[in-house]
């Protein structure tokens, strides 16, 4: 009776009971606070799953501690635990991953520039002390405080002054290091394609010594609206670099967004990457609107704002990577293709019809344009292709099957200055209510012009010139959108006749 008496006083803490129901305890507790922290589960299945957790937990804790269990129960018990454990483990990890990928794309309103110097591949310099005595060309469009910080930098590593060039035109700032006249040149790699137009090969007939990163905090031009209940515009800007998302560069993906959560219609607007536009970043000047990039997406919503007088809430800037890893974490989408081609660079054949794609197939896809009839404005529709299979890829039930490496994916390769709230929210409708998504696609077109003037470029270049017809119509579309209106096949049909009547 003794014994008996001393193990039913026995502490509660050495019994081995209590710690398994502790490490249930504890993992309950963290599932709860993050269902409620990431704002990601509706009410309506949170408060179930909140009660049958707790009802839970208080059946092991019987099982556990209670003073009439025995020993078979028990261990039945401990089972019972480990197996719950082990699925409240992988719904903490998957929450986790949520917030966490919402967090690391969301609200960044960071800037980088990485500026090189750049010499012809066969120059005898082979660092930055080389140049000592020697000229180094600079030029004068575009950022001129990067190029001064990093001009600064230049002379610091080479510890005096060196001889400048200053130019005006990329034309002559490659010609000058092609022909000797200068030793090196300053590249803000962001600009480094408009080399392409007179030096097709420059990246492989030349090469750097050294590269500065300059990282800055840009201001936030977001214009906030419950993305649940009102309507907003997202401009989404594909940057034509690999890497680091925020990297400044040209804007070659070009598209307007719109979204009404009331009437789950979503207009997708694509605009032509050398539309010839007003840039205020340029001081009004006209010109292609990929350079607008080269100033930051600011400057690009503010160019398309004042151009088609729309209000864009939110930007959002993927790049080459972004394309590859998104399409790869969803494993694959499938595209409606409408015309048979293969990749001018001869990597893919494009049959007709639904084609299957990953990362890389997708991403050739949709930068594709000179084996296209209508050269840069079927690669606008191809793009918004893309797009479109994506969204509708990751609102299907398969999307379960990746999410862990989903959420990777865009978490390192999406860049928006919307909040983690925001975002969270939009999840959280979609999962209250499962409904699909109507999306419409549209462009805007114009007329080639092979010879106008680039301020960015510092020379003559080929460029579209807008049909306002096309950008007017465009505008009503993203503004019945906005109001509430259903946009139409016929709304879309009759865009497509202004745009094919537009070259």
């Amino acid at each position: 009776m003794a014994k008996k008496k001393m193990a039913s006083n026995k502490p509660i803490w050495k019994s081995a009971g209590f710690y398994f129901v502790l490490m249930y305890a504890l993992l309950t507790v963290a599932f709860i606070a993050q269902i409620f922290i990431s704002n990601i589960v509706p009410m309506k299945y949170a408060i179930p799953v909140v009660i049958v957790l707790l009802l839970l937990f208080v059946g092991m804790y019987y099982l556990q501690l209670g003073k009439r269990v025995n020993k078979i129960n028990k261990i039945l018990g401990k089972i019972l635990i480990v197996i719950l454990a082990v699925f409240l483990g992988i719904g903490n990890w998957y929450v986790f991953k949520t917030t966490n990928a919402f967090g690391r794309m969301t609200g960044n309103n960071t800037q980088t520039d990485v500026v090189s110097v750049v010499v012809m591949k066969e120059s005898s310099a082979k660092e930055i002390k080389d140049l000592k005595g020697k000229k180094l060309g600079v030029i004068k469009t575009g950022d001129n405080e990067i190029m001064t910080k990093a001009l600064a930098d230049v002379e610091k590593d080479l510890g005096e002054d060196i001889t400048t060039v200053d130019y005006k035109s990329y034309k002559d700032y490659a010609d000058d290091l092609y022909d000797g006249k200068v030793d090196a040149i300053l590249v803000n790699e962001g600009s480094r394609g408009l080399f392409e137009d007179n030096h097709a090969n420059f990246d492989t007939e030349t090469r750097k010594l050294k590269e500065y990163t300059y990282e800055k905090e840009v201001k936030d031009i977001s214009k906030d609206v419950n993305v649940t209940k009102e309507a907003f515009s997202v401009y989404i800007t594909g940057i034509d670099t690999f890497g680091t998302i925020s990297t400044v560069s040209r804007s070659d993906v070009n598209m307007i967004v719109t979204v009404n959560p009331k009437t789950h219609q979503i207009l997708l607007t694509s605009i032509p990457r050398d539309y010839y536009v007003p840039q205020p970043c340029q001081g009004g000047q006209t010109d292609k609107l990929t350079h607008s990039g080269l100033w930051g997406a600011e400057c690009t919503v503010e160019t398309v704002e004042n151009y088609f007088d729309a209000e864009i809430n939110y930007f959002a800037r993927v790049n080459f990577s972004s394309v590859i890893s998104i399409v790869d974490a969803l494993g694959g989408i499938t595209v409606e293709n409408p015309v048979a081609f293969t990749a001018s660079d001869g990597t893919y054949s494009y049959p007709a019809g639904n084609v299957d794609m990953d990362g890389a197939m997708a991403l050739r896809f949709a930068r594709e344009r000179y084996n296209l009839a209508d050269g840069d404005r079927d690669r606008g529709r191809n793009q918004m292709r893309v797009i479109t299979a994506m969204i509708n890829k990751m609102i299907s039930p398969t999307i379960i099957t990746n999410y862990s490496s989903i959420m990777d994916a865009i978490g390192g390769s999406f860049q928006t200055n919307m909040t983690s709230n925001e975002m969270s929210s939009l999840v959280k409708m979609q999962i209250n209510d499962m409904s699909g998504w109507d999306i419409k696609q549209i462009s805007v077109s114009g007329r080639g012009n092979p010879s106008a003037w680039s301020p960015a470029n510092g020379f003559n270049a080929w460029v579209m010139e807008p049909n306002k017809a096309t950008v007017d119509n465009a505008t009503s579309l993203i503004k019945k959108v906005v109001s509430g209106e259903l946009v139409t096949d016929e709304d879309v049909q009759h865009q497509n006749d202004l745009d094919a009547n537009a070259g």
